[in-house]
Protein backbone atom coordinates (compact mmCIF):
# COMPACT_ATOMS: atom_id res chain seq x y z
CA UNK A 1 0.00 0.00 0.00
CA UNK A 2 1.46 3.32 -0.92
CA UNK A 3 0.23 5.25 2.06
CA UNK A 4 0.51 2.89 4.56
CA UNK A 5 1.78 4.18 7.68
CA UNK A 6 5.43 2.29 8.69
CA UNK A 7 7.79 2.05 11.67
CA UNK A 8 10.94 2.11 10.22
CA UNK A 9 13.57 -1.10 11.84
CA UNK A 10 15.73 1.32 13.38
CA UNK A 11 12.90 2.47 16.45
CA UNK A 12 11.77 -1.12 16.39
CA UNK A 13 15.54 -1.83 17.36
CA UNK A 14 15.56 1.28 19.11
CA UNK A 15 13.23 0.22 21.68
CA UNK A 16 12.86 -3.86 21.84
CA UNK A 17 16.24 -4.54 21.19
CA UNK A 18 18.54 -2.39 22.58
CA UNK A 19 16.28 -0.85 25.43
CA UNK A 20 13.70 -3.38 26.31
CA UNK A 21 15.89 -6.20 25.54
CA UNK A 22 17.31 -7.22 28.44
CA UNK A 23 13.84 -6.42 30.71
CA UNK A 24 11.72 -8.42 28.36
CA UNK A 25 10.21 -11.86 30.07
CA UNK A 26 10.20 -15.68 28.11
CA UNK A 27 6.59 -14.52 27.99
CA UNK A 28 6.95 -10.98 27.06
CA UNK A 29 9.63 -12.42 24.36
CA UNK A 30 6.77 -15.04 23.18
CA UNK A 31 3.90 -12.38 23.71
CA UNK A 32 6.10 -10.64 20.70
CA UNK A 33 6.46 -13.08 18.67
CA UNK A 34 2.77 -13.93 18.43
CA UNK A 35 1.66 -10.36 17.45
CA UNK A 36 4.80 -10.57 13.96
CA UNK A 37 8.04 -9.03 16.27
CA UNK A 38 10.22 -12.24 16.89
CA UNK A 39 13.23 -10.90 18.63
CA UNK A 40 15.45 -14.21 17.69
CA UNK A 41 15.55 -12.91 13.92
CA UNK A 42 17.00 -10.06 11.99
CA UNK A 43 14.63 -7.15 12.05
CA UNK A 44 12.02 -6.28 8.68
CA UNK A 45 12.81 -2.85 7.34
CA UNK A 46 9.30 -1.68 8.65
CA UNK A 47 6.51 -2.78 10.31
CA UNK A 48 3.55 -1.71 10.16
CA UNK A 49 1.92 0.99 12.65
CA UNK A 50 -0.68 -1.15 13.84
CA UNK A 51 2.12 -3.87 14.46
CA UNK A 52 3.94 -1.50 16.35
CA UNK A 53 1.21 -0.48 18.55
CA UNK A 54 0.20 -4.46 18.77
CA UNK A 55 4.21 -4.34 20.25
CA UNK A 56 3.33 -1.87 22.43
CA UNK A 57 0.64 -3.44 23.80
CA UNK A 58 2.57 -6.08 25.04
CA UNK A 59 5.84 -4.95 26.09
CA UNK A 60 4.04 -2.22 28.27
CA UNK A 61 2.72 -4.61 30.84
CA UNK A 62 5.62 -7.11 31.09
CA UNK A 63 8.24 -4.43 31.41
CA UNK A 64 6.16 -2.46 33.91
CA UNK A 65 3.79 -5.09 35.62
CA UNK A 66 2.95 -3.21 38.55
CA UNK A 67 2.25 -0.06 36.80
CA UNK A 68 -0.85 1.76 35.26
CA UNK A 69 -1.18 1.42 31.41
CA UNK A 70 -0.56 5.46 31.94
CA UNK A 71 2.55 5.05 33.74
CA UNK A 72 3.73 2.10 31.56
CA UNK A 73 3.39 3.68 28.26
CA UNK A 74 5.60 7.12 29.41
CA UNK A 75 7.97 4.28 30.74
CA UNK A 76 8.09 2.86 27.03
CA UNK A 77 8.59 6.59 25.33
CA UNK A 78 11.47 7.29 27.83
CA UNK A 79 12.90 3.84 27.14
CA UNK A 80 12.50 4.19 23.22
CA UNK A 81 14.69 7.67 23.39
CA UNK A 82 17.33 5.80 25.92
CA UNK A 83 17.28 3.19 23.95
CA UNK A 84 17.86 5.49 20.43
CA UNK A 85 20.67 7.20 22.29
CA UNK A 86 22.80 3.96 21.64
CA UNK A 87 21.98 4.12 17.78
CA UNK A 88 24.90 5.96 15.40
CA UNK A 89 22.24 8.00 14.14
CA UNK A 90 20.75 8.46 17.40
CA UNK A 91 24.05 9.35 18.95
CA UNK A 92 24.58 12.05 16.39
CA UNK A 93 20.79 13.32 16.82
CA UNK A 94 20.81 13.47 20.37
CA UNK A 95 24.51 15.50 20.31
CA UNK A 96 22.90 18.00 18.45
CA UNK A 97 19.77 18.33 21.23
CA UNK A 98 22.49 18.94 23.71
CA UNK A 99 23.56 22.02 21.77
CA UNK A 100 19.98 23.41 21.23
CA UNK A 101 18.88 23.88 24.25
CA UNK A 102 14.85 22.82 25.41
CA UNK A 103 13.25 25.40 22.98
CA UNK A 104 15.29 24.01 20.01
CA UNK A 105 14.62 20.90 20.61
CA UNK A 106 11.21 21.15 20.66
CA UNK A 107 11.33 22.46 17.53
CA UNK A 108 13.14 19.30 16.12
CA UNK A 109 11.22 16.74 17.76
CA UNK A 110 8.94 16.64 14.45
CA UNK A 111 12.62 15.49 12.98
CA UNK A 112 12.89 12.89 15.67
CA UNK A 113 9.77 11.69 14.87
CA UNK A 114 10.16 11.92 11.22
CA UNK A 115 13.28 9.42 11.53
CA UNK A 116 11.48 6.73 13.18
CA UNK A 117 8.53 6.43 10.78
CA UNK A 118 6.91 7.53 7.33
CA UNK A 119 4.15 9.67 8.80
CA UNK A 120 4.30 11.78 11.76
CA UNK A 121 4.08 15.44 11.81
CA UNK A 122 4.64 17.93 15.15
CA UNK A 123 3.22 21.57 15.39
CA UNK A 124 4.53 23.47 18.58
CA UNK A 125 3.06 26.63 19.34
CA UNK A 126 5.15 28.53 22.55
CA UNK A 127 3.32 29.82 25.25
CA UNK A 128 6.15 31.27 27.15
CA UNK A 129 9.99 30.86 27.83
CA UNK A 130 9.27 27.26 29.01
CA UNK A 131 6.24 26.28 28.36
CA UNK A 132 4.50 25.17 24.65
CA UNK A 133 2.19 23.19 23.42
CA UNK A 134 3.23 20.55 20.74
CA UNK A 135 0.46 18.64 18.70
CA UNK A 136 1.39 15.55 17.52
CA UNK A 137 -0.53 14.23 14.10
CA UNK A 138 0.04 10.62 15.26
CA UNK A 139 0.87 9.80 18.68
CA UNK A 140 1.97 5.84 17.39
CA UNK A 141 0.07 3.78 20.39
CA UNK A 142 -3.13 3.53 22.34
CA UNK A 143 -2.41 5.67 25.04
CA UNK A 144 -0.91 9.57 24.06
CA UNK A 145 1.52 8.97 27.56
CA UNK A 146 3.58 6.88 25.07
CA UNK A 147 5.14 10.69 23.26
CA UNK A 148 4.87 12.25 26.95
CA UNK A 149 7.31 9.95 27.66
CA UNK A 150 9.25 10.56 24.50
CA UNK A 151 9.12 13.90 24.38
CA UNK A 152 9.93 13.85 28.39
CA UNK A 153 13.08 12.24 27.63
CA UNK A 154 14.43 14.21 24.67
CA UNK A 155 13.83 17.31 26.56
CA UNK A 156 15.98 15.85 29.15
CA UNK A 157 18.85 15.16 26.62
CA UNK A 158 18.71 18.66 25.93
CA UNK A 159 19.28 19.97 29.84
CA UNK A 160 15.92 20.41 30.59
CA UNK A 161 14.73 19.65 34.32
CA UNK A 162 11.45 20.23 36.12
CA UNK A 163 10.17 18.82 32.90
CA UNK A 164 6.28 17.81 33.12
CA UNK A 165 4.46 16.63 30.10
CA UNK A 166 0.64 15.97 29.42
CA UNK A 167 -2.04 15.29 26.76
CA UNK A 168 -4.37 18.13 26.67
CA UNK A 169 -6.03 16.80 23.93
CA UNK A 170 -6.39 12.90 22.13
CA UNK A 171 -8.47 11.87 19.67
CA UNK A 172 -7.08 8.03 19.29
CA UNK A 173 -4.76 9.33 16.54
CA UNK A 174 -3.55 12.67 17.28
CA UNK A 175 -2.76 14.26 20.44
CA UNK A 176 -1.87 17.59 21.80
CA UNK A 177 0.49 18.12 24.68
CA UNK A 178 1.27 20.78 27.16
CA UNK A 179 5.15 20.82 27.77
CA UNK A 180 6.86 23.07 30.62
CA UNK A 181 10.57 22.93 31.79
CA UNK A 182 12.99 24.64 33.76
CA UNK A 183 16.11 25.94 33.70
CA UNK A 184 18.88 23.19 34.20
CA UNK A 185 19.43 22.60 37.90
CA UNK A 186 16.21 23.17 39.29
CA UNK A 187 13.79 20.15 40.25
CA UNK A 188 13.83 16.39 39.18
CA UNK A 189 11.57 14.88 36.20
CA UNK A 190 7.62 14.21 36.59
CA UNK A 191 5.47 12.26 35.41
CA UNK A 192 1.87 13.63 34.80
CA UNK A 193 0.67 10.35 34.47
CA UNK A 194 -2.45 9.78 36.05
CA UNK A 195 -1.72 6.73 38.81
Amino acid sequence: MPNEKLVFAQSVEALFVRSLGPHLTSEGRRGLKAVGLDLSEPLRPSYSLEQWRSFLRVAAPDVFPKASPDVAYFGLGERYVQGYRQTAVGRASMALVAHLGPRGTLERVSHGARAGNNFNEVRVKELGLQEATLWMKDVSADNPFFSCGFIAETLRGSGATGIHVEPIAFDGTAATFRVRWEPAGRRPVEAAAAG
